[in-house]
Protein backbone atom coordinates (compact mmCIF):
# COMPACT_ATOMS: atom_id res chain seq x y z
CA UNK A 1 0.00 0.00 0.00
CA UNK A 2 2.87 2.33 0.88
CA UNK A 3 4.55 1.47 -2.42
CA UNK A 4 1.40 2.39 -4.34
CA UNK A 5 1.20 5.71 -2.52
CA UNK A 6 4.83 6.33 -3.22
CA UNK A 7 4.30 5.69 -6.95
CA UNK A 8 1.15 7.81 -6.96
CA UNK A 9 2.97 10.77 -5.45
CA UNK A 10 5.85 10.26 -7.86
CA UNK A 11 3.60 10.13 -10.92
CA UNK A 12 1.55 13.07 -9.67
CA UNK A 13 4.67 15.16 -9.28
CA UNK A 14 5.90 14.12 -12.72
CA UNK A 15 2.53 14.99 -14.22
CA UNK A 16 2.55 18.34 -12.45
CA UNK A 17 6.05 19.09 -13.73
CA UNK A 18 4.95 18.23 -17.28
CA UNK A 19 1.83 20.39 -17.02
CA UNK A 20 3.83 23.28 -15.59
CA UNK A 21 6.45 22.86 -18.28
CA UNK A 22 3.84 22.94 -21.05
CA UNK A 23 2.06 25.90 -19.44
CA UNK A 24 5.26 27.90 -19.08
CA UNK A 25 6.28 27.04 -22.64
CA UNK A 26 2.85 28.08 -23.93
CA UNK A 27 3.02 31.30 -21.87
CA UNK A 28 6.39 32.30 -23.29
CA UNK A 29 5.28 31.29 -26.78
CA UNK A 30 2.27 33.60 -26.47
CA UNK A 31 4.50 36.37 -25.15
CA UNK A 32 6.77 35.91 -28.16
CA UNK A 33 3.80 36.00 -30.55
CA UNK A 34 2.49 39.16 -28.89
CA UNK A 35 5.93 40.79 -29.19
CA UNK A 36 6.14 39.79 -32.86
CA UNK A 37 2.68 41.23 -33.54
CA UNK A 38 3.61 44.45 -31.75
CA UNK A 39 6.83 44.78 -33.77
CA UNK A 40 4.94 44.06 -37.00
CA UNK A 41 2.35 46.70 -36.10
CA UNK A 42 5.11 49.23 -35.41
CA UNK A 43 6.77 48.44 -38.76
CA UNK A 44 3.46 48.82 -40.61
CA UNK A 45 2.72 52.16 -38.95
CA UNK A 46 6.24 53.43 -39.62
CA UNK A 47 5.91 52.49 -43.30
CA UNK A 48 2.59 54.32 -43.48
CA UNK A 49 4.06 57.37 -41.76
CA UNK A 50 6.91 57.44 -44.28
CA UNK A 51 4.39 57.35 -47.11
CA UNK A 52 2.30 60.06 -45.42
CA UNK A 53 5.39 62.31 -45.50
CA UNK A 54 5.72 61.68 -49.25
CA UNK A 55 2.02 62.42 -49.75
CA UNK A 56 2.42 65.68 -47.81
CA UNK A 57 5.06 66.90 -50.26
CA UNK A 58 2.92 65.90 -53.24
CA UNK A 59 -0.20 67.57 -51.81
CA UNK A 60 1.73 70.78 -51.11
CA UNK A 61 2.81 70.95 -54.78
CA UNK A 62 -0.71 70.15 -56.06
CA UNK A 63 -2.29 72.67 -53.70
CA UNK A 64 -0.08 75.48 -55.00
CA UNK A 65 -0.67 74.47 -58.63
CA UNK A 66 -4.46 74.12 -58.19
CA UNK A 67 -4.65 77.53 -56.48
CA UNK A 68 -2.60 79.17 -59.24
CA UNK A 69 -4.83 77.64 -61.95
CA UNK A 70 -8.00 78.79 -60.21
CA UNK A 71 -6.66 82.33 -59.79
CA UNK A 72 -5.79 82.39 -63.50
CA UNK A 73 -9.33 81.45 -64.53
CA UNK A 74 -10.91 83.86 -62.03
CA UNK A 75 -8.73 86.70 -63.33
CA UNK A 76 -9.68 85.82 -66.89
CA UNK A 77 -13.36 86.00 -65.94
CA UNK A 78 -13.03 89.54 -64.57
CA UNK A 79 -14.80 92.25 -66.57
CA UNK A 80 -11.52 93.85 -67.52
CA UNK A 81 -7.87 92.90 -67.43
CA UNK A 82 -5.70 95.36 -65.56
CA UNK A 83 -1.97 95.74 -66.01
CA UNK A 84 -1.15 93.82 -62.81
CA UNK A 85 -3.33 90.92 -64.01
CA UNK A 86 -1.09 90.21 -67.01
CA UNK A 87 1.50 88.52 -64.80
CA UNK A 88 -1.13 86.12 -63.43
CA UNK A 89 -2.37 85.36 -66.94
CA UNK A 90 0.96 84.50 -68.58
CA UNK A 91 0.19 80.79 -68.23
CA UNK A 92 -3.48 81.15 -69.15
CA UNK A 93 -3.27 79.05 -72.32
CA UNK A 94 -1.83 76.08 -70.44
CA UNK A 95 -4.54 76.41 -67.79
CA UNK A 96 -7.34 76.67 -70.37
CA UNK A 97 -6.20 73.94 -72.73
CA UNK A 98 -5.01 71.43 -70.13
CA UNK A 99 -5.83 70.15 -66.64
CA UNK A 100 -3.89 68.84 -63.66
CA UNK A 101 -4.39 65.33 -62.33
CA UNK A 102 -4.01 63.97 -58.81
CA UNK A 103 -1.95 60.82 -58.19
CA UNK A 104 -0.51 60.80 -54.66
CA UNK A 105 1.86 57.96 -53.67
CA UNK A 106 -0.19 55.14 -52.15
CA UNK A 107 1.69 51.89 -52.88
CA UNK A 108 2.31 51.12 -49.18
CA UNK A 109 -1.35 51.57 -48.26
CA UNK A 110 -2.58 49.53 -51.24
CA UNK A 111 -0.12 46.72 -50.43
CA UNK A 112 -1.26 46.59 -46.79
CA UNK A 113 -4.90 46.43 -47.88
CA UNK A 114 -4.28 43.68 -50.44
CA UNK A 115 -2.23 41.42 -48.14
CA UNK A 116 -4.37 42.04 -45.05
CA UNK A 117 -1.57 43.55 -42.99
CA UNK A 118 -3.55 46.72 -42.40
CA UNK A 119 -5.29 44.65 -39.72
CA UNK A 120 -2.07 44.75 -37.69
CA UNK A 121 -3.01 48.31 -36.74
CA UNK A 122 -5.27 48.09 -33.69
CA UNK A 123 -6.52 51.67 -33.86
CA UNK A 124 -9.87 51.69 -35.67
CA UNK A 125 -9.63 55.50 -35.88
CA UNK A 126 -6.43 55.31 -37.95
CA UNK A 127 -7.86 52.66 -40.28
CA UNK A 128 -11.11 54.59 -40.76
CA UNK A 129 -9.27 57.84 -41.50
CA UNK A 130 -6.93 56.06 -43.95
CA UNK A 131 -9.91 54.60 -45.78
CA UNK A 132 -11.65 57.99 -45.83
CA UNK A 133 -8.59 59.72 -47.28
CA UNK A 134 -7.64 57.09 -49.86
CA UNK A 135 -11.21 56.44 -50.98
CA UNK A 136 -13.87 59.05 -50.18
CA UNK A 137 -11.71 62.18 -50.41
CA UNK A 138 -9.54 60.86 -53.24
CA UNK A 139 -12.53 59.99 -55.43
CA UNK A 140 -14.14 63.35 -54.67
CA UNK A 141 -11.04 65.03 -56.12
CA UNK A 142 -10.84 62.54 -58.98
CA UNK A 143 -14.49 62.98 -60.04
CA UNK A 144 -14.08 66.75 -60.20
CA UNK A 145 -10.86 66.36 -62.18
CA UNK A 146 -12.82 64.20 -64.63
CA UNK A 147 -15.45 66.95 -64.89
CA UNK A 148 -12.71 69.53 -65.41
CA UNK A 149 -11.23 67.40 -68.17
CA UNK A 150 -14.62 67.25 -69.91
CA UNK A 151 -14.87 71.07 -69.77
CA UNK A 152 -11.30 71.39 -70.99
CA UNK A 153 -12.11 69.24 -74.03
CA UNK A 154 -15.09 71.48 -74.83
CA UNK A 155 -12.83 74.55 -74.67
CA UNK A 156 -10.16 72.92 -76.84
CA UNK A 157 -12.71 71.73 -79.40
CA UNK A 158 -14.29 75.19 -79.54
CA UNK A 159 -10.95 76.87 -80.24
CA UNK A 160 -9.90 74.21 -82.75
CA UNK A 161 -13.11 74.69 -84.72
CA UNK A 162 -13.41 78.48 -84.46
CA UNK A 163 -9.92 79.81 -83.70
CA UNK A 164 -7.44 77.09 -84.76
CA UNK A 165 -4.51 79.45 -85.27
CA UNK A 166 -5.06 81.05 -81.90
CA UNK A 167 -5.24 77.61 -80.27
CA UNK A 168 -1.97 76.46 -81.86
CA UNK A 169 -0.20 79.64 -80.81
CA UNK A 170 -1.33 79.13 -77.23
CA UNK A 171 0.09 75.67 -76.64
CA UNK A 172 2.56 75.08 -73.83
CA UNK A 173 4.16 78.50 -73.47
CA UNK A 174 3.78 81.71 -71.50
CA UNK A 175 1.90 84.26 -73.50
CA UNK A 176 2.47 87.90 -74.34
CA UNK A 177 0.18 90.74 -73.26
CA UNK A 178 -1.22 90.98 -76.82
CA UNK A 179 -2.18 87.30 -76.82
CA UNK A 180 -3.90 87.63 -73.43
CA UNK A 181 -5.82 90.74 -74.47
CA UNK A 182 -6.96 89.07 -77.70
CA UNK A 183 -7.99 85.96 -75.78
CA UNK A 184 -10.08 88.09 -73.44
CA UNK A 185 -11.83 89.72 -76.40
CA UNK A 186 -12.71 86.32 -77.88
CA UNK A 187 -14.11 85.04 -74.57
CA UNK A 188 -16.19 88.17 -74.03
CA UNK A 189 -17.71 87.81 -77.51
CA UNK A 190 -18.39 84.06 -77.31
CA UNK A 191 -21.09 83.21 -74.78
CA UNK A 192 -20.76 79.46 -75.41
CA UNK A 193 -17.03 79.58 -74.76
CA UNK A 194 -17.63 81.65 -71.64
CA UNK A 195 -20.00 78.97 -70.32
CA UNK A 196 -17.39 76.23 -70.92
CA UNK A 197 -14.80 78.23 -68.97
CA UNK A 198 -17.33 78.71 -66.16
CA UNK A 199 -17.87 74.93 -66.08
CA UNK A 200 -14.13 74.39 -65.80
CA UNK A 201 -13.81 76.88 -62.94
CA UNK A 202 -16.66 75.24 -61.00
CA UNK A 203 -14.96 71.83 -61.32
CA UNK A 204 -11.63 73.35 -60.25
CA UNK A 205 -13.23 74.98 -57.20
CA UNK A 206 -14.86 71.70 -56.15
CA UNK A 207 -11.55 69.91 -56.72
CA UNK A 208 -9.87 72.40 -54.38
CA UNK A 209 -12.55 71.72 -51.75
CA UNK A 210 -11.90 67.99 -52.04
CA UNK A 211 -8.17 68.55 -51.67
CA UNK A 212 -8.79 70.53 -48.47
CA UNK A 213 -10.68 67.58 -46.93
CA UNK A 214 -7.98 65.18 -48.17
CA UNK A 215 -5.33 67.33 -46.48
CA UNK A 216 -7.29 67.43 -43.21
CA UNK A 217 -7.40 63.62 -43.14
CA UNK A 218 -3.71 63.50 -44.03
CA UNK A 219 -2.78 65.70 -41.05
CA UNK A 220 -5.02 63.71 -38.71
CA UNK A 221 -3.47 60.40 -39.80
CA UNK A 222 0.04 61.79 -39.37
CA UNK A 223 -0.73 62.92 -35.81
CA UNK A 224 -2.37 59.61 -34.88
CA UNK A 225 0.48 57.51 -36.28
CA UNK A 226 3.12 59.69 -34.62
CA UNK A 227 1.35 59.40 -31.26
CA UNK A 228 1.04 55.62 -31.62
CA UNK A 229 4.71 55.21 -32.48
CA UNK A 230 5.80 57.40 -29.58
CA UNK A 231 3.59 55.39 -27.18
CA UNK A 232 3.53 51.83 -28.60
Amino acid sequence: MKIRKKHLVKYSLEFLVIVLGVSVSFYFSELSKAADLKNSSINVQQSLLNEITEIEEYVKERENAFFSDTQTILTLQNKEIKADSLRVLKGVAVTLFNYRGFSPPNSVYNSLVSDGNLGLIQSSEIKEELSKMHNQHFYHIKSNIDDENISKKKIVNYFQLNYPKFFLEGQFSKKSANYIIELKKIIDLELTLKSFIHEKRVAMTLKNGGLKKYKESLNKIKNLLTENLLNP
